[in-house]
């Protein structure tokens, strides 16, 4: 975490707080810990395409598998099968095979559209369980950043994702841009959108808006503070803290006084910005 965020609050992040002080969590109690926020039939096996049969490396073992290696930083996928034979061992199943071949096509195969809903589920979970007391000023609070990923090195991630035209071709990886949400009071990711590096967070922005209700806080740091995003947000009725951008710092004490915390400053309306968001998706190599 960041200086200019509090730590975490609510249930959720004192059981991350517990995994993170435990020394090497076995895959069985990792999915014990979080195993309570996910219903077990968002799990199921598909209907039909992949994970629609009940092999060894199912939809479950999977999902819990690859969670468990996301959250161990550096961890192999031979750890990680490891920890599922052991898994299956102590309960009496037989046990996925040791190549690493199967878990990685399984884990590519991971239906997007029910990892979203589970992530869904978790976010309106954790907000119906937030008590008011927890808020800021009794407001939900969105914090807005975005940071650049590389993506699998393949033809169609470089063409949807181009690299920067500084690398010579084949020697670098193709570059996203991601804007995320963060719920202040949760420490969840809430929404998201992807671009290529080339796009703007700001543009990225204007996809998300739909996550953001009229009376809620967006929280940003200087990136963020302009005319046209304060005049957006201004229209939508949602509060907007920026920390001021140096081309627009002034004299406050030239402003008009409201308060002894507050102060009225005029801004000129700046060239309308021509925010444009180019619609792509990640691909994954399995």
């Amino acid at each position: 975490m960041t200086p200019d965020f509090p730590l975490l609050a609510g249930s959720f992040a004192a059981q991350v707080q517990r995994l993170r002080t435990t020394l090497g969590p076995t895959l069985h109690q990792f999915e014990l810990l979080f195993g309570a926020w996910i219903a077990p039939w968002r799990l199921a096996q598909q209907d039909e395409g992949p994970h629609s049969r009940d092999r060894r490396w199912n939809l479950r073992l999977v999902f819990w598998t690859h969670l468990w290696q996301l959250a161990q930083a550096g961890s192999s996928c031979r750890e990680a099968i490891r920890q599922a034979q052991a898994l299956c061992r102590n309960a009496g199943r037989r046990p996925p095979p040791d190549p690493d071949s199967p878990y990685c096509q399984a884990r590519g195969a991971l239906p997007l559209e029910r990892l979203q809903e589970i992530h869904d589920a978790l976010v309106r979970d954790a907000a119906a369980a937030t008590a008011t007391k927890d808020l800021w000023c009794g407001l939900p609070v969105h914090v807005v950043d975005g940071c650049t990923v590389t993506a699998p090195d393949t033809p169609a991630n470089q063409k949807a994702y181009p690299q920067q035209s500084v690398q010579k071709p084949g020697c670098g990886y193709p570059i996203l841009r991601l804007l995320a949400f963060m719920s202040l009071t949760t420490g969840l990711l809430t929404a998201w959108a992807v671009g290529a590096w080339r796009q703007s967070e700001l543009a990225l922005l204007q996809s998300l808006w739909e996550h953001v209700k009229a009376g809620e806080v967006l929280l940003a740091d200087r990136g963020f503070c302009s005319w046209g995003l304060l005049a957006q947000c201004l229209q939508r009725q949602v509060h907007a803290v920026f920390r001021v951008r140096g081309a627009h710092r002034r004299d406050l004490r030239r402003g008009q006084r409201l308060s002894r915390h507050e102060r009225l400053v005029r801004w000129k309306k700046s060239v309308e910005p021509s925010w444009t968001i180019a619609p792509s998706r990640v691909l994954n190599n399995g």
